[in-house]
């Protein structure tokens, strides 16, 4: 699992402002995430093109394309899902990479 830092600044905005995370409980979330990822990305040093209408999306979308990461996997409905892909990098919901996940566990079961 590849920790962009752009996701990073941007998940602790929402899970603080939107969702009432205290800042202790933001703290065990950072740290789980970066327990398991098994690298970590920043932003480019070039300004994002203006795709998906948020300049905080855009960063990410640049980061995860200059990472080359395959799946990028974001809850935002507005900005990023309805593009469902950028510069090769899959934009899947979590329902969408858990559901995925689980024809992969199946296939291999099966087979």
């Amino acid at each position: 699992m590849v920790l962009l830092e752009p996701v990073m600044i941007e998940l602790e905005r929402v899970l603080i402002e939107k969702l009432g995370f205290d800042k202790v409980r933001w703290g065990d979330v950072e740290g789980l995430l970066r327990d398991v990822a098994t690298e970590e990305a920043l932003a480019p040093s070039d300004p994002p093109e203006n795709i998906s209408g948020d300049p905080a999306d855009d960063l990410v979308l640049a980061s995860a394309a200059n990472a080359q990461i395959a799946v990028l996997v974001s809850g935002d409905r507005k900005h990023l899902l309805p593009l469902g892909e950028y510069r090769g990098v899959q934009i899947l919901a979590p329902q969408a990479l858990l559901a995925h996940l689980n024809r992969d566990i199946e296939a291999r079961r099966s087979s």
